[in-house]
């Protein structure tokens, strides 16, 4: 009987996350990365997901013929329904390893981190291709080995493992209204006044010695809340996981122009590679790439601009900071337009 409930494992699985920029010829990588976009790296993704693409295929033919016949084909060029049942793949070895139980729970961590970054992001205003520079893993088990590849899915230039979250927070007290106004009545906005101007570890060391006054008024802990946030600079998101604990990311959320840079690096090579995609371009295709950007526009590094270059194919290639009315396409980063035009090297 089918697994359905396999096949979504698979087709949400951290291989297939982690794979995708490969198999369009697209490696994420800079310019001096050896992995070239015909490397062995691209043709290993590319022959594992033929190989599954086909098994899965003939799995699914009994319940799906006509799609699966379709995907089949297209791969191989011979009908699913002419081809024995699957016992097995020459690829694999015929003893498989144990269940590694251990690697997949932290793999499932891994993941929960790059969500939780994502989220982040989100909640924070920040774009997802804009690079933060550095990152914080606080709690849960060591992840090391996995560190390069979190970065990278989150986006993060350095990666490091932390012991103490209270680095990255700071307290804050917050006036109870309800109590302060039973308290104090008509005087409560020149309490509320005061509480506003002092620094709140400041008022809690006050408040735990027995010696904070506002407006000639003791203070109590019942006069206040009292709750940990991030440090300003900071973004953080705690999430638990069963038989580990609390497992924290902080990002550093600060802004410089090498940062800058590099997501409006990303943010062109995305816009181009998807206009390449429009135009049909052939996966090794050249182009003749011209970029303008507007004059009080970030400037572009120019291993930045190389990397641009490299990602989108362009062989022949000019960056200009001026205006351009005839570019083919505009777009706008951070209000900022930026345009290009683009065409396929004979």
């Amino acid at each position: 009987v089918m697994n359905f409930a396999s096949l979504k494992d698979f087709r949400d699985s951290d291989y297939v996350d982690l794979i995708d920029p490969r198999p369009d010829g697209e490696p994420e990588v800079s310019p001096e990365d050896s992995r070239l976009p015909d490397s062995n790296d691209k043709k290993a993704c590319q022959h594992t997901l033929h190989e599954v693409l086909c098994t899965v295929s003939k799995l699914m033919a009994p319940v799906s013929p006509f799609m699966s016949d379709r995907i089949h084909y297209d791969l191989t060029g011979i009908s699913v329904h002419m081809t024995d049942w699957p016992l097995g793949s020459d690829l694999v070895e015929k003893e498989l390893p144990p269940q590694d139980l251990e690697l997949e729970k932290k793999m499932a961590i891994v993941r929960n981190l790059t969500e939780t970054g994502r989220r982040i992001r989100v909640d924070s205003k920040r774009r997802q291709r804009l690079p933060c520079q550095s990152g914080w893993i606080v709690g849960g088990p060591d992840l090391s080995d996995f560190h390069d590849l979190i970065a990278e899915e989150l986006n993060v230039e350095n990666l490091e493992t932390e012991k103490d979250l209270d680095r990255f927070q700071q307290i804050e007290l917050s006036p109870e209204h309800k109590v302060l106004g039973k308290k104090y009545r008509a005087e409560l906005p020149k309490v509320l006044a005061e509480l506003n101007t002092i620094a709140s570890d400041t008022l809690l060391s006050q408040i735990e010695a027995g010696n904070a006054n506002l407006g000639g008024y003791e203070i109590t802990m019942e006069d206040v809340s009292i709750r940990r946030v991030e440090k300003e600079g900071y973004a953080a998101s705690t999430f638990t996981v069963d038989d580990v604990g609390d497992i924290s990311l902080v990002l550093d959320m600060s802004i410089n122009d090498s940062l800058i840079s590099k997501g409006l690096a990303r943010e062109i090579t995305r816009r181009i590679q998807s206009k390449r995609k429009d135009l049909d371009l052939e996966l090794e295709a050249t182009i003749s790439l011209n970029v303008w950007l507007s004059e009080d526009s970030p400037k572009l590094a120019s291993k930045d601009w190389e990397y641009v270059k490299f990602e989108t194919r362009a062989s022949n290639a000019e960056l200009f900071y001026s205006e351009h009315s005839d570019a083919s396409d505009k777009f706008e980063v951070e209000g900022k337009e930026i345009s290009f035009s683009l065409k396929l090297n004979n």
